[in-house]
Parts: C-alpha cells; structure tokens; sequence
C-alpha cells in the first residue's frame, strides 16, 4: 500500500503542480478565504467582519436524494448530514423524503405546487426542471467558490445552460472493466498492466474466446460507439478529443459524421462478426450451454472482459467466484456518468444551500468525512456507501505533500484496480454519458437507437445509415433545445 501511495503523490505532484504552487488547499470552505482563516471575498461576507454572512445566522435547510426513501433509514447521506450539522452549528438540515428514481420528477412538481421544495437535491433530468423553475441559478456562488477551479474539466461544464450555472456534478459513477484472470491464465495471456490500450483489449478477447466451451472474450459491444470515438478523436487532435463526451458529443453537438464513429462501429461490427464480442444470450443458449436460462455469463465465469457501471455490478462481487480485477477504460478514457445537484429557486438561503451541495459532492472535507464513513461502516449503510463514487476534483498537494483525497478512496480493499493512479487518470479523461446534464441526449440517444441495434444485429452497417443517423440526431437536438428556449425564453 505504501508503494501504491508513493506512485499516486507522484503521478499528482506531477499533473497538479499548479496545485502545490498555491500552497497546496488547506480548508477554505468554498468562502474565499486565505490560510488564515479570514475572510477575503465580500461576496460571502458582505457586512465585512470576518465571517461568511450564512455563518451567523441561524438557518434551517431541506436536502433530498432518491437514496433516502424512508424517515427510518439510515444512508450514508443521512451521516454526512450529521457531520455537516457539527461543522456548521448555525444550520439544521433535515432530511426531506422525496421519492424513488423514478417519480423523482412528478413529486418536485407536487412539491413545487405546494410550496415545499427541499433547498438542495439531485436531480434527474436538468430539462425536467428549467421549464418549472424548480433550479436556481447558482452561477454566482460557483464563481466566487475557487475550489471549482480543481473540478475536472471532463465534467465542469456540466449542469450548465446558455452560460448560465443551474446544477454541478456530485460524483463520477465509473463503467470501468472487469477482467477474469482465470479466464486469461487458461488462455495463457499474461495479466494486462492498468495503462492497457484499445489494441490490447482487442488481442486478449480474441485469444481468450474459446467456442468450443462458451467461453467468450467480451459481451460490451456498446463501447465502440460510446468511448472509443473520444480514443481515436484524442489520437487525432489530442485538445480537441479532450473535450469530447460519450457518444461523439463535444459539449456543443454530436458528431455522428467524424470518421472516428465510422470506424468505432466497424470495429464493433468486426468484433461481432469474428465472434470474440458477444452482444447478447438468448434464453435458448443459456440453458443449451450453461444449463439455466438466468444464468449470466460474465458473473458466472464465462467471459473474459466486460465493461459495467459500478453501481450495477457492485452487488454481484459474490456471485463471481474467480479471480478478477478491476481497469480504467483502454487508453485511460473510462465511461461513466454523474449524478448532479441543484439548489431551490425558493429557497431562503441560497448561500447557505449552495454550501450544503458542496459537502455534500465537491468539498475536500466532505468528500473525506465521506470515505472515512465509508471505511467505518459502508457496508452497514444503505446502498450508495457501496457505489463507488469518486470525486469530480483534484485539489493537488497540502502542505505536506499530501494528496489526501486521491490517498483517501477506500475501494481498494475491493479491487487492486479501484485505487490505481491509471484508474484516476482515466476518470479525469472520462466519456461521460451526460444525458442527465444535455439538453436533448435523451431525445438523440431515442431518435439513433434504433439504428445503433441494426448495425450490432448485422442488419445494415454505419456507411448505409449515417447520413439518416446524422439528420434524425441533429433535428432530435435542435428539436430539444428550441423547445426549451420556448419554455423559458432564453
């Protein structure tokens, strides 16, 4: 482990020298305030006297989240609620009970009819909630906040509308890759080091695919045309691929005509055409082959390598009994999304709300009173102590030389690969799938997917279908954000 640190503080100091230049971060709180303590910024103290205006007032505020469905539960929000109320002795937060995922939109608007908003929540869809006037603009409060200045660029501009700030990101939910090391001994394919690259990826699915016993060397044929056009964009214009999401989106449009898709869904067609990428099981094989129609192949040991989203195979850990490891995305680009967080139009105290968003996502503090609750008792608590979020920031050395986030993540314990300074570099370069944050992804990803299904079922290939790809995405988007600017007039 020692050796692991060793590697991590130099792999920042040397990405994050500008970091150590500012004399590291000691806690400032998001207040503008200098090593000292005092207050520097007259935006959050505008009587002058030291002390942030939403300090010295007593406040109550209302959070919620769709982990929190039941006044008796006891998550790990519910804690760092707790350790934010000891912090801030001026403000209660109280625990506000909203809904599953799934309601979450109806009920805000319930909640907005009745005048009872929660003053910070996630949320769901950004343009659910514009039209209603459910977000506030928190512009502002982020630009007079310097810790925003360590958020990842992969994932600042996110939650953000015609230049104006309406929500941030809270963390990153990785799609990283699972890889069945048995599976490769069989094969006598050595172990892949974490900075593993497309090419690589491609030779150990193909050299561990075995027909004869149903064993197969992947089952992500998504990933082509997800992740691997911001590979090949960054290959061509390193700047310019940088910038790139998922699904060829580079902050503005999607891209559905560069030649990176092109050749990102030809080589999902190869894949799928040489038979090391299966797309899918059918009831019928299942049982033929593994002798159950539930049966799920990678769990149970019968392929090779696999991209999943942690928050949906974390509760399958016990079910895969071999041994595995845990790889940031091929070319250190990882998948993944975020969940983001707002600030009500109707709260009272915006300032006081706003710092409440941060502890609760982007905050040094919180994110480490978060991992030490992890470490304590992440198991004993409800659901997303185990997601495995990571932080959207890096806030580079203390004074020490320390890197006590990136020092802090507590998944090792898990995985080997969850810890990795590659596995951190390549959320940094992350494709995101952003739909919760773009206007109109949902709408492009409905009006395309239709097509994206042909081309992996071998029914047309991308030459025969971009150019109606192409205009059915681009009339979807433009569709989405003319409704919007309708909605709100801007």
């Amino acid at each position: 482990m020692k050796k692991f640190l060793t590697v991590l503080v130099l792999l920042f100091s040397l990405a994050f020298v500008s970091a150590c230049d500012n004399g590291g971060n000691d806690d400032n709180n998001g207040n503008g305030k200098d090593d000292n303590g005092s207050a520097t910024d007259e935006f959050w103290d505008k009587d002058g006297n030291g002390i942030p205006d939403w300090q010295e007032k007593e406040i109550t505020l209302k959070y919620a989240t769709w982990q929190y469905t039941n006044p008796e539960m006891i998550t790990i929000d519910v804690v760092m609620i707790d350790k934010f109320m000891e912090k801030y002795p001026n403000i209660t937060v109280e625990m506000q009970v909203v809904g599953e995922d799934y309601e979450w939109d109806e009920n805000f608007l319930g909640l907005l009819e009745s005048n009872n908003l929660p003053d910070v929540f996630l949320v769901r869809r950004l343009e659910s909630f514009l039209p209603f006037n459910i977000l506030a603009d928190i512009t502002d409060y982020y630009e007079h906040d310097p810790d925003t200045n360590f958020i990842f660029p992969s994932v600042k501009d996110l939650g953000v509308y015609a230049g104006r700030r309406f929500a941030i990101p809270t963390f990153i939910y990785p799609k990283p890759w699972f890889i069945n090391l048995d599976l490769l001994d069989a094969a006598s394919i050595s172990k892949p080091k974490y900075d593993w690259t497309v090419e690589q990826m491609i030779s150990i699915a193909k050299g561990a695919t075995n027909q004869a016993n149903h064993i197969y060397g992947m089952t992500t044929e998504n990933y082509f045309t997800r992740e691997y056009p911001k590979v090949l964009k960054i290959k061509q214009n390193a700047e310019v691929g940088k910038s790139w999401y998922s699904f060829s989106f580079d902050g503005e449009k999607f891209n559905f005509d560069d030649p990176v898709m092109l050749t990102g869904a030809n080589q999902m067609r190869e894949s799928i055409d040489q038979n090391y990428n299966k797309p899918g099981f059918s009831d019928e094989e299942l049982e033929e082959w593994y002798g159950r129609p539930d049966f799920i192949p990678t769990y149970g040991g019968k392929v090779a390598i696999w991209s999943e989203a942690t928050w949906s195979i974390k509760d399958h850990f016990e079910e895969m009994n071999f041994n595995w490891d845990v790889y940031p995305g091929p070319n250190l680009v990882t998948g993944g999304n975020t969940d983001i967080s707002g600030v009500s139009a109707l709260s009272a105290n915006k300032d006081a709300a706003y710092q409440l968003l941060k502890w609760m996502s982007f905050g040094e503090e919180g994110i480490l009173s978060r991992f030490e609750i992890y470490e304590e008792s992440g198991q004993e608590l409800y659901q997303q102590a185990n997601n495995f979020p990571y932080p959207i920031v890096d806030y580079g050395l203390d004074s020490q030389g320390v890197n006590k986030i990136w020092e802090s993540i507590p998944y090792g314990e898990v995985a080997n690969g969850f810890v990795a300074p590659e596995f951190l570099e390549g959320l940094r370069n992350g494709a995101y799938w952003a739909n919760k944050e773009v206007i109109g992804w949902d709408a492009v990803n409905s009006a395309t997917n239709e097509y994206f299904y042909d081309i992996i079922s071998g029914e047309t290939d991308y030459a025969s279908v971009m150019d109606a790809i192409v205009a059915d995405a681009d009339r979807a988007f433009a569709d989405a954000i003319e409704a919007m600017r309708d909605m709100l007039g801007f």
